[in-house]
């Protein structure tokens, strides 16, 4: 079912179905005048207002990681600190403050160009749950330490996101693989 607050093409379209028949009846009834025409203008202005208006909990869960991986490319830890959730958890990283200092580590090593979204795919599990599977490319710059490998790597990365109060946080993010192959947390030196 589509989502009026993620897509104006659903109003978008009721407002063209809304412009044809309004476009009939106007023809039976010209004493009406134009003022029936202002159904699919109201109904195309409200689509527009209501996607630009309003954020989806699927719109805000992109947000974040976009909002990260940028960060990330610009050597940002504290904005990507502040969409971790203070429940976090992985494999490696015990706690929101082991993370913190090994991005700090690890980001200031690796010299990031930029990163490139390949694929990703969002499930909302429940009103207060969700994960997400993600297919990045990153592009290192020549200093960076990881660059004799290769300056162009792909990797896949899955997260969890929990809803605390009204916000969205990621509650753990869980690597994939690295240039196709299978590989964990516990693969990184």
């Amino acid at each position: 079912m589509w989502n009026v607050f993620e897509s104006y093409w659903l109003l978008l379209t009721i407002a063209g179905i809304a412009l044809i028949v309004v476009s009939m009846l106007r023809m039976d009834h010209p004493e009406w005048g134009r003022k029936p025409l202002l159904i699919p203008l109201v109904l195309a202005a409200l689509a527009f207002g209501l996607d630009a208006g309003f954020k989806s909990d699927s719109e805000y869960l992109r947000y974040i990681v976009t909002t990260a991986k940028n960060a990330a490319a610009d050597n940002d830890v504290r904005t990507m600190m502040q969409f971790i959730s203070p429940n976090y958890s992985d494999v490696r990283h015990k706690s929101r403050n082991h993370l913190d200092s090994s991005m700090k580590y690890y980001l200031g090593k690796a010299a990031i160009e930029k990163i490139k979204t390949q694929s990703h795919v969002l499930t909302l599990d429940s009103k207060t749950a969700a994960s997400s599977e993600w297919n990045f490319v990153l592009h290192l710059d020549q200093d960076s330490q990881y660059s004799a490998a290769g300056q162009i790597v792909f990797i896949g990365m899955k997260f969890e996101f929990e809803k605390i109060g009204k916000k969205w946080f990621i509650k753990r993010a869980e690597l994939i693989s690295v240039n196709g192959d299978r590989m964990g947390w516990g693969s990184v030196p």
